[in-house]
């Protein structure tokens, strides 16, 4: 039987924790590590309907990208939506293993799979932080497009390999762009560093008005896809490791954890 702990060593093995950020919360978050798993689900978020998702499916064990208590907490009530989702998790046994900055980092991680998404190769990283056992790790990648595409082309590619429902950008429809940079997540602030490495365009998510203007003024452009959009793609990314290398294993992806941003346009 697979135990929390066989997860705990191959997500270690793979997208190492200690390349996760000082400020991150990354590992073995709730649980017990000799827990047998038979029922995995897998989800970008953990609040209180993807942990009662998870109940009332009978799963062992949650694998998320986006971890719970990023601060530390004193108390277990049933004040908060967090203390809830906790209380859930705890109640009915089931583990919480997070995987969040060491896999946007790692070799192999979530930006390497955002630019495999985005048909992006010959990447390389944008933001270098180091080296463990003589890989180099870093946050967003940039790489080259096989063939040149408009920026009009390349924005409905990213609509249908991303499957978003809106996408805010700056840049001439028209344009030619070949060589492409991306940073799951919130990443606006690599954008100086984009246009730096000669990038003709930048993908991320979370784009604050001043990054746009900055695109603006030196005629280059920025698509801003969305957080969640640029993240959920973590789901097949966890289930491809699953398969991969567990057996007699059931894995769900969370039908609960939906985007909150909305569209409206009149």
């Amino acid at each position: 039987m697979t135990t929390v702990n066989d997860f705990i060593k191959l997500f270690d093995l793979l997208f190492p924790f200690k390349l996760a950020q000082q400020w991150d919360n990354v590992g073995l978050l709730v649980g017990r590590g000799e827990k047998n798993v038979s029922k995995v689900l897998l989800t970008l978020d953990v609040d209180e309907k993807v942990a009662a998702e998870a109940s009332e499916l009978g799963c062992d064990l949650i694998i998320s990208h986006h971890p719970l208590m990023f601060k530390s907490i004193s108390r277990l009530t049933d004040q908060t939506p967090e203390q809830r989702t906790l209380r859930i998790l705890v109640e009915n046994d089931i583990a919480l293993l997070s995987a969040h900055t060491n896999l946007d980092c790692a070799e192999g991680g979530l930006n390497d799979f955002l630019a495999e998404k985005l048909k992006i190769t010959n990447t390389q990283i944008v933001d270098i932080c180091g080296e463990v056992d003589g890989k180099i790790f870093g946050f967003g990648r940039i790489g080259i497009l096989e063939q040149g595409i408009s920026l009009e082309n390349f924005l409905k590619l990213i609509s249908k390999n991303l499957d978003t429902k809106g996408i805010r950008y700056c840049g001439n429809l028209k344009k030619t762009v070949k060589r492409i940079a991306v940073n799951c997540g919130g990443g606006g602030d690599a954008l100086a560093k984009c246009i730096d490495m000669g990038a003709d365009v930048f993908v991320t998510g979370d784009v604050k008005y001043n990054p746009f203007r900055d695109a603006y003024e030196n005629d280059f452009a920025i698509i801003d896809a969305g957080h969640y959009e640029t993240e959920n793609i973590v789901l097949e990314l966890f289930e491809n490791v699953l398969v991969k290398n567990t057996a007699g294993v059931t894995i769900y992806k969370s039908k609960s954890n939906v985007p909150v941003i909305k569209y409206f346009v009149d």
